[in-house]
């Protein structure tokens, strides 16, 4: 039946403390459970953020490096390539070139760089180890039937080609790796009469023949 005890630790100061009967002592027992959750809590904060803190590390440990290119030396190739051959079917004429690379010192992740008549394209590795593939499309009145000249670059001749174009000098003297001829016959563009037409001469020429056999009997 005695008075209620309200707890807060907060609400005393120093002087409070000091000026109480017992000293420090005195503060109520029931002080000090109340803070117990409180302080299991920040404990918990604290081990929660160690525990992300780790696991970020661990991820970035573990985490996949890019594969540094490797120099290839005395290249041998077997190309292979492709145009578009029927400008009918399709809007562009595509070039796909493909390329099997072997290195006489064993390079395998080689970092590769296509020039195209002063046009650089991104090299793709495939799957299968040295095999390499580089594709363009262009207009149809613009891909004229020739050979075309694919020069292969490697990192360090691709480096040295980027500079002299920002730097408008010679780039002629920059060897590429290696280079592919590709062989464009040129895309069909259909028949130069439309069918249309040609059906329709055929069916007048086929009636004039039988109207004047029809006349022939007749007479």
């Amino acid at each position: 039946g005695g008075p209620e005890l309200r707890c807060s630790v907060l609400s005393l100061d120093e002087d409070q403390l000091a000026g109480s009967a017992g000293g420090p002592s005195a503060i109520p027992w029931c002080c000090a459970a109340h803070s117990l959750p409180v302080m299991k809590m920040a404990t918990a904060v604290m081990w929660s953020w160690k525990q992300l803190l780790l696991a970020g590390l661990w991820l970035l440990a573990a985490a996949p490096r890019p594969v540094a290119a490797d120099t290839c030396t005395d290249p041998t190739i077997v190309p292979s390539y492709y145009t578009t051959s029927d400008a009918v079917i399709s809007s562009e004429t595509v070039f796909i070139v493909e390329i099997s690379l072997t290195c006489k010192n064993g390079a395998q992740y080689v970092a590769l760089y296509a020039d195209i008549n002063g046009k650089q394209f991104p090299v793709t590795r495939g799957q299968d180890v040295g095999r390499y593939q580089v594709s363009w499309s262009t207009e149809h009145r613009a891909a004229k039937s020739g050979t075309y000249e694919v020069k292969f670059l490697d990192e360090e001749s691709y480096s040295a080609l980027r500079k002299a174009q920002r730097s408008n000098e010679n780039v002629s003297d920059i060897k590429p790796l290696f280079t592919v001829n590709v062989d464009h016959r040129g895309a069909w563009n259909g028949p130069w009469v439309a069918t249309e037409v040609v059906a329709a001469v055929i069916g007048l020429l086929v009636y004039y023949l039988a109207f004047s056999a029809k006349s022939t009997i007749q007479a």
